[in-house]
């Protein structure tokens, strides 16, 4: 009997154990793991036609064949390149730290280049999807560049 009470406990332990690291990686999995990276913005990914870009973003500050620039928050922009009607790359600038997204939530955990400048740099590149994604913050933080691209 004692030994069944032991062999009881040990499962029930293991099976909290388990339990409690499937929360953590659930909780996880909603903000960064090491295969998740930025692939879109306010609705706009790539490949998307360029009809349906404006129809998620409006109209377009400045326009060309193969661009369309996009006034955000306060002087935050972003700038929609096309191939073929398609979008091929997205580029955000955000002048306001506050408005910019968390590293993190940019490129997961890619590692962080710091340059000589001071400046901040990290890149993902996610093989199975085909695209990647830079983060360029200035050394003050104040200017942050990120581009997702083919």
């Amino acid at each position: 009997m004692n030994q069944m009470l032991k062999v009881a406990i040990a499962l029930g332990m293991v099976g909290s154990f388990a339990l409690c690291a499937r929360s953590v990686q659930s909780a996880g999995a909603s903000y960064t793991t090491q295969d998740k990276a930025m692939n879109e913005f306010r609705g706009v990914k790539l490949g998307m036609k360029r009809d349906a870009v404006k129809a998620a973003m409006g109209n377009p500050e400045n326009s060309t064949d193969a661009t369309d620039d996009f006034k955000l928050t306060g002087d935050d922009t972003m700038t929609v390149h096309y191939d073929n009607g398609e979008v091929k790359a997205i580029q955000l600038a955000f002048l306001d730290p506050k408005n910019a997204p968390a590293w993190k939530d940019v490129v997961g955990d890619a590692p962080v280049n710091e340059l000589a400048s001071g400046a901040k740099t990290a890149r993902k590149t996610m093989e199975a999807e085909k695209f990647w994604v830079t983060i360029y913050q200035s050394k003050d933080g104040m200017t942050t560049r990120i581009t997702i691209s083919r």
